[in-house]
């Protein structure tokens, strides 16, 4: 039996997804929801992470039955998949707001930017896909060749660097400064990391090769940004900051 590389690569995507998003909705039943609210926009990012795995995952069932229609079936499962990934983008914004003090308050900000974003690269894909060039299925290598145009997939880089990576620098300063979340903030700054390199990868791949190395690296980043998360999910995602000295009897509190 033949294995798509690709497919494999999107339903591994959305079942890593979906299970981060349920874990972490399970654990937020038992908890106090207003103490928690970065834990729960990560939720939301998974949950979205995992729609648009799903949604691009759809179209491979068509090349059993009907190779014919995978080029147009992917074409629409990468346009209305990315919207929800750009909705994973935003939310990842959103939860920035929450854990940096600076931009406590800015969550319209990033909410009305990140639309604009998504809608002006949604467009994009639309036209440049649907009337240009569509998907392919590489047969000799058992992998999608999305086709992007480069407009695209710089658009896409350009959102994810602009959410994705922020979030992985300030995990990953998180970690050097607390060593009590040390594991748990490294693990998900890595994986930010990959993801941001990893999932624009295939909207400017060109080669089979390429794709590869995009599929194998997405897997990775997802794995990684998924144990981060359900490592120690009692920590808080906040930044933390140095404990107030302890007020001694006859000092001014």
């Amino acid at each position: 039996m033949e294995i798509q590389s690709t497919a494999l690569t999107t339903i591994i995507g959305a079942i890593i997804m979906f299970g981060a998003s349920y874990i972490i909705h399970r654990r937020l039943q038992q908890s106090s929801v207003a103490a928690l609210r970065p834990i729960q926009l990560f939720q939301r990012f998974f949950l979205a992470f995992g729609l648009f795995f799903l949604i691009m995952w759809l179209p491979n069932l068509t090349l059993g039955p009907n190779p014919a229609a995978f080029p147009v079936a992917q074409a629409w499962g990468y346009i209305v998949g990315h919207i929800f990934l750009y909705l994973a983008f935003i939310t990842t914004g959103l939860m920035m707001c929450t854990i940096v003090p600076r931009l406590a308050g800015k969550e319209r900000w990033v909410a009305g930017l990140g639309a604009v974003l998504a809608a002006a690269i949604t467009i994009a894909n639309t036209a440049t896909m649907l009337f240009g060039t569509l998907p392919s299925y590489n047969y000799e290598r058992s992998l999608v060749q999305y086709n992007a145009a480069p407009v695209v997939g710089a658009g896409i880089g350009i959102f994810a660097m602009l959410t994705l990576l922020p979030a992985g620098i300030l995990f990953l300063a998180n970690a050097f400064r607390n060593p009590a979340q040390r594991i748990r903030s490294a693990l998900l700054g890595v994986g930010f990391f990959v993801m941001t390199i990893a999932g624009p990868l295939h909207d400017v791949a060109t080669t089979w090769q390429m794709y590869s190395v995009a599929d194998i690296a997405t897997i990775i980043g997802m794995v990684i940004t998924g144990i981060g998360v359900v490592y120690r999910l009692d920590q808080s995602l906040a930044l933390n900051r140095p404990a107030p000295a302890p007020v001694t009897a006859g000092q001014p509190s």
